[in-house]
């Protein structure tokens, strides 16, 4: 027991404490390419994550999915390295590397003994430069991405419920499409669009370099400058951001697939963090969230599943790191017997009743030592503070910004979180999802 008590404490002193990791150090090159370091000596250790401005929003109708495919195509082979020797170099030295592709940015990392960096960024750069783009290499990752396609969303009936609810969520924003991209458009790609993908987005201006860890910033700066920096400038164009209109009522989806339990779920467009602008209604949403799904104590889970017992599981999320908007979303899975209209009867039902009154005093400090939490924890992987810091640089939030976001939770107020519900969640602002199990056909 004692031991128990100690560790609250130990808990509950980080809490409190200011989440303040090493300063950042910065060098912009005249091609457009950026770097960010944050040092670390605690390890002889370093992760390096390469950050390119180009993701799922980028990609033109009818060619959806090519960010996916681009990332695969980086491990198939350049000038100087045959397919799949990146990584078998990388794992060689003791190191492990891996990337993905989200609807705002991709992302190719490493982690490796700090002795390794140089090179690491010397082959990051020549594969960046020098992709040989061959058709048969494409030829076969494409059908292996369709596979994934299948196995992750065309096989999985949630999955393809929530790929229906935010196509239909959004009229205007490139949000709407899933990053892996529509089978049908999947099938249709070719090695010509590959290379043209390439030649527009893969420039010098599109990347930061950010490297965490057991490193020098001049060491580091001198390896880029020789490397990234060394490629021939290219025009970027503005990337696609339009403003999503408001939402003119409710709009609702059904789904009809072989599924074992009726899910019902609901998107709401909501501002993602800008800055200096909207501080205090985007970290309100934020704290929201986290008292209605995180944790033990989460209120859609108390209400909705203990007490009311109109659902088995219920959750919610947000992301306020995004460009421009986020589509806010709450699930509910219902069990046999449970009645889905009941279901959205009762979340709606809370949502009212907590945007007319302060949140649970409990509830509301136990959520901001949560968050606090999680930031103070994520401290102790490399790999978290290069993602959060090249996600907030990529989205244009600006990874200098990064300390300053618990600040803002810090100072939410009650007034703010209940303020943030009645404005935001709303039911006819909502764009409602319901998967309804079908016979599996023998």
């Amino acid at each position: 027991m004692w031991m128990k008590k100690l560790l609250l404490l130990c808990v509950l002193g980080l809490m409190t404490m200011q989440v303040q990791a090493a300063d950042l150090k910065r060098a912009s090159f005249d091609n457009g390419v950026q770097l960010i370091v944050e040092e670390d000596h605690s390890a002889p250790v370093a992760m390096v994550q390469i950050w390119l401005k180009v993701g799922g929003r980028d990609e033109l109708p009818g060619k959806t999915g090519l960010a996916h495919v681009f990332e695969h195509m980086m491990f198939k082979g350049s000038k100087k390295l045959e397919a799949g020797e990146y990584s078998k170099i990388i794992s060689a030295m003791g190191g492990s590397d891996n990337a993905f592709t989200s609807t705002d940015y991709t992302a190719y990392f490493e982690t490796v003994p700090s002795a390794e960096v140089e090179r690491v960024l010397k082959m990051e750069a020549e594969r960046f430069a020098n992709l040989k783009l061959r058709d048969k290499d494409f030829q076969s990752e494409i059908k292996v991405i369709m596979e994934e396609r299948r196995m992750r969303t065309e096989d999985n009936a949630n999955s393809r419920m929530f790929e229906e609810l935010s196509a239909a969520s959004l009229r205007l924003h490139p949000y709407r499409n899933p990053v892996i991209g529509w089978m049908q458009d999947l099938e249709a790609l070719t090695i010509e669009d590959v290379k043209a993908f390439y030649k527009k987005h893969y420039v010098p201006a599109n990347v930061t370099v950010v490297v965490v860890g057991d490193v020098d910033f001049k060491q580091v700066k001198k390896t880029v400058s020789k490397t990234f920096a060394k490629m021939k400038s290219r025009k970027v164009e503005p990337r696609f951001n339009p403003v999503e209109p408001e939402p003119l009522g409710a709009k609702r989806v059904e789904v009809n697939a072989s599924a074992q339990l009726p899910l019902v779920a609901f998107t709401l467009p909501v501002p993602s963090w800008i800055p200096h602008e909207n501080d205090k209604d985007v970290a309100a949403i934020a704290l929201a969230t986290e008292i209605l799904a995180g944790g033990k104590s989460a209120v859609l889970n108390q209400v909705l599943v203990n007490e009311k017992r109109v659902a088995i599981s219920a959750g919610a999320g947000y992301d306020p790191f995004t460009m421009g908007l986020d589509l806010w979303y709450a699930y509910g899975s219902t069990g046999i017997g449970q009645d889905v209209d009941k279901f959205e009867q009762a979340f709606w039902a809370l949502m009212d009743k907590m945007g007319k009154a302060l949140p649970n005093e409990r509830k509301f400090k136990a959520a901001k030592r949560r968050m606090i939490a999680n930031a103070v924890f994520a401290q102790d992987s490399l790999y978290l503070r290069a993602k959060h810091i090249g996600m907030l640089e990529t989205v244009g939030i600006g990874a200098d910004e990064k300390d300053r976001w618990l600040d803002l939770i810090r100072e939410v107020t009650p007034e703010q979180v209940r303020d943030a519900i009645q404005t935001w969640f709303k039911p006819n602002r909502a764009t409602t999802g319901v998967l309804l199990p079908k016979a599996v056909e023998s």
